[in-house]
C-alpha cells in the first residue's frame, strides 16, 4: 500500500515540478540558515580546542572572578578588572607538583612604527616561564630573560613584525606599544594556519616583560596566572590545592575561579551552545513559514485534484490510501525543499570559508539533522491536507469539474 502511494506522490510531483520547487523554497530557506548556523558552531568549537590546546599541556588556568554552572558568564573577562594579584603568583608556585607558573597581562590598543600600525595586535605582558610552557620558534633574535624584567624590550609575533617592518629584520629596533618606546629583541615564528584567531591569536601576539609593562602603562592589573604541573601529574589532582593556596593569599575571599583546560572548554562551549541554540531557534520560525507554505499548497492540490481523488475511490481505493498519497506528497515536497536548503546552506558555507576568517564545519550529521527536521515539518504540515483529501465522498468528487 505504501510502496503504490510512493509511487502515485512521486508520480504527481514530476508532473508539477514548478509547484513543488515553488512550495519548497520556504523549507529552502530555514534548512540553509540552520545548515550555515549549526556548522558555523562547530567550525568555532574547533577552532576553540585548537587554540586551548596550542597553549601547552598539564595546565591550570587562575581567573578573577568566581564561575559556577549556573553562571558560566565572567564579566571581569570583558571589562578588564582583575582581582589577580603579585602574591598569587608566589602562592601558586609554591604547590607540590606545579612545574612553572606564568602570569599574564592583557593590553589594549596597538602597536606603532612611524605612520605603520600594527591595529590587530595582542599585546600581552608575562615573563620567561611562558615561551618554556608553550615552546615558541623563533624566526629572528631571542626570548627576553627574566634580568630584563623590567625593561622595555619585546617580542614580535610574525603578523606583527609584517605589519610594521616588513621583510626587514627588526631585531634592535623599536616600536611604540600605546604610545611607550620598546627595543625589538625577537620575532616568533608561529604556524599561519587560518583559523579563528589565527594560530590561537599568538601569530598577533606581542610579547613584553610583565613589569616594565605594568610600569609603562602605569596598571598592576594580573588577567590570568598560569600553572604547568609535572608531566607525571594529572592537573585535576591539584587543582583543589591550587584553589587553596590563592584563597589563603586572598585572605579567604573566593573572588577568582581555578580552571583545567578541559573545564575552560565546557564553559566556553555552554556559552557557544546557548548563542547556536538562540540562534536556531530562531531561523527555525523559517521552517514553520515554510510547512505553513507547503499544508497552503497542498490544501490546492486537494481542491484541483477532486476527480482525481473521486476516480481512485471509484476503482478501489480506500481513504488510508489516499490519506498516505497525500501525506508522502508534503513530505517528498519538504525534502526537495530541504534538499535545495542543504545546496544553498553549503554554498554560503563555502563562501564564509574563503572570504572570511571563519571556517564552518559542515558535517553528514547536520545534513541529516536538517533533512530530518525538514521531513518532520512536511508530514506534520501534510496531515490536514491528507485527511481533507482521504474524506473526500467519492460520489461528489466525480461530479466535480
Amino acid at each position: 500500500m505504501l510502496k503504490k502511494s510512493f509511487q502515485a506522490a512521486l508520480e504527481s510531483i514530476w508532473m508539477t515540478p514548478r509547484r513543488t520547487l515553488l512550495s519548497g523554497l520556504g523549507m529552502a530557506v530555514g534548512v540553509a540558515a540552520i545548515v550555515v548556523l549549526v556548522s558555523l558552531g562547530k567550525g568555532v568549537q574547533r577552532d576553540v580546542v585548537a587554540q586551548v590546546e596550542a597553549l601547552g599541556v598539564n595546565l591550570v588556568i587562575v581567573l578573577p572572578g568566581r564561575l559556577s554552572p549556573e553562571n558560566p558568564f565572567n564579566p571581569m573577562s570583558f571589562i578588564g578588572l582583575s582581582t589577580l594579584r603579585e602574591s598569587d603568583i608566589r602562592a601558586v608556585a609554591q604547590v607540590p607538583g606545579v612545574r612553572r607558573v606564568a602570569p599574564i597581562m592583557f593590553v589594549a590598543g596597538g602597536a606603532q612604527r612611524d605612520d605603520r600600525w600594527a591595529d590587530a595586535a595582542l599585546i600581552l605582558g608575562t615573563t620567561p616561564e611562558w615561551f618554556e610552557m608553550r615552546p615558541h620558534t623563533l624566526q629572528y633574535g631571542r626570548f627576553f630573560t627574566t634580568a630584563e624584567a623590567e625593561r622595555f624590550v619585546c617580542i614580535l609575533g610574525p603578523k606583527p613584525a609584517e605589519q610594521l617592518f616588513g621583510s626587514i629584520n627588526p631585531v634592535g629596533k623599536t616600536v611604540l606599544l600605546n604610545g611607550k618606546p620598546f627595543t625589538v629583541v625577537g620575532v616568533t615564528a608561529e604556524d599561519t594556519n587560518r583559523s579563528l584567531l589565527g594560530s590561537g591569536g599568538f601569530e598577533f601576539a606581542i610579547y613584553a616583560p610583565i613589569r616594565a609593562l605594568q610600569r609603562a602603562m602605569g596598571s598592576q592589573q594580573i588577567h590570568r596566572v598560569i600553572a604547568q604541573t609535572t608531566p607525571e601529574i594529572d592537573p585535576t589532582q591539584i587543582q583543589a590545592q591550587i584553589k587553596a593556596a590563592v584563597l589563603h593569599s586572598h585572605r579567604g575571599s573566593e573572588d577568582f575561579s581555578v580552571l583545567t583546560q578541559e573545564e575552560l572548554l565546557s564553559r566556553l562551549f555552554t556559552l557557544l551552545q546557548i548563542v547556536s541554540v538562540a540562534l536556531t531557534g530562531i531561523t527555525s520560525i523559517a521552517l514553520v513559514v515554510g510547512g505553513i507554505g507547503v499544508m497552503n499548497v497542498m490544501l490546492m492540490s486537494v481542491t484541483e485534484r477532486v476527480r482525481e481523488i473521486g476516480i481512485r475511490k471509484t476503482v478501489g481505493a480506500q481513504q488510508r490510501d489516499i490519506f498516505w498519497q497525500f501525506l508522502i506528497e508534503a513530505f517528498l515536497i519538504a525534502l526537495v525543499g530541504g534538499l535545495m536548503g542543504v545546496v544553498v546552506g553549503w554554498g554560503v558555507c563555502a563562501l564564509i570559508d574563503r572570504f572570511t576568517v571563519l571556517t564552518p564545519l559542515v558535517t553528514s550529521g547536520t545534513v541529516a539533522l536538517a533533512l530530518a527536521v525538514c521531513g518532520l515539518v512536511g508530514l506534520l504540515f501534510g496531515v490536514m491536507p491528507a485527511y481533507r483529501a482521504a474524506q473526500r465522498d467519492p460520489v461528489e468528487a466525480l461530479r466535480h469539474e
